[in-house]
């Protein structure tokens, strides 16, 4: 049975806080962790002077990062490997070999000034990866799974989504499916496919509560005339754990997470997300 979560790292503050973040679920599921870098400029040598050096900087970097984390987390099976290559090029490929059950990562890294989750090597694994991609935001330090949402397009591939949510992460306690529309002339349509669709969800087990969210943009509001916006809002207003996402059709996640042309505005998540890739 795969039991490995790979986590990717630059040796960035954030990247730390992702690693944290999945040794405490490899605490609490049972599972083996692989710290995994790809070289860069900036992780080959200390300086100048060791270019000739045979003992690259990552590798030294990688081991004392293991320690560190062995030493809050003595009972864990940590791996570390670095190899040569583009970590978008790299990570992708290897989810494919069934050697992983998912990846977990931070959304900034040492590239900072970055849009959160596109622009940086986390958006591009995310579109990629053929296994679960847990995103940490920048310096998350909470772990709690309690209450968590759903962003639903009513797509069966949704099912599959909390399925294996329950299966790598655990059991929801409560969970909000939320749905933005723009047309607010078919809003009793929208709410009554949302309740009809809530009755699917609630057949899965491991699911203790199912409550439903379905708002629309706001054309009269320049902070909610665009999808982004409302499912940012709503995700503050609820204050929630941890949100799922599942990647079925490219237009809809890039709509979420690109910035749009004429605002320059992105869905900023700050906490973790799971992307599911069906």
């Amino acid at each position: 049975m795969i039991k490995t979560i790979l986590v990717p790292t630059d040796f960035s503050e954030n990247a730390h806080y992702a690693a944290r973040y999945a040794c405490k679920l490899a605490v609490k599921r049972s599972l083996h962790i692989e710290l995994f870098h790809c070289y860069t400029t900036k992780s080959t040598v200390f300086n100048e002077e060791d270019d000739d050096s045979s003992v690259l900087k990552a590798d030294i970097l990688i081991v004392e990062w293991k320690e560190k984390l062995l030493e809050e987390f003595p009972s864990l099976q940590i791996k570390t490997t670095c190899v040569a290559g583009l970590l978008t090029e790299v990570v992708p490929p290897m989810t494919e070999e069934g050697s992983y059950l998912f990846v977990v990562m931070g959304t900034t890294g040492a590239g900072q000034g970055k849009s959160i989750i596109w622009g940086s090597n986390a958006s591009s694994i995310v579109s990629k990866s053929s296994v679960p991609v847990l995103a940490i935001p920048d310096g998350y330090d909470k772990f709690q799974f309690d209450n968590v949402a759903m962003l639903t397009n009513f797509k069966p591939e949704e099912l599959e989504t909390l399925t294996d949510y329950i299966l790598y992460i655990g059991n929801i306690p409560r969970l909000d499916l939320i749905h933005v529309y723009k047309d607010l002339s078919n809003q009793h349509q929208v709410e009554d496919l949302l309740k009809s669709w809530s009755f699917n969800i609630r057949e899965i087990d491991g699911i203790d509560s199912v409550q439903t969210i379905c708002r629309p943009i706001d054309e009269q509001s320049s902070a909610l005339d665009t999808v982004p916006e409302v499912v940012q809002h709503i995700i503050a207003e609820k204050n929630y754990d941890i949100i799922l996402v599942t990647k079925t059709r490219k237009s809809f996640f890039e709509r979420l997470f690109r910035p749009s042309v004429s605002k320059q505005i992105a869905l900023h998540l700050d906490r973790p997300t799971f992307f599911d890739n069906n």
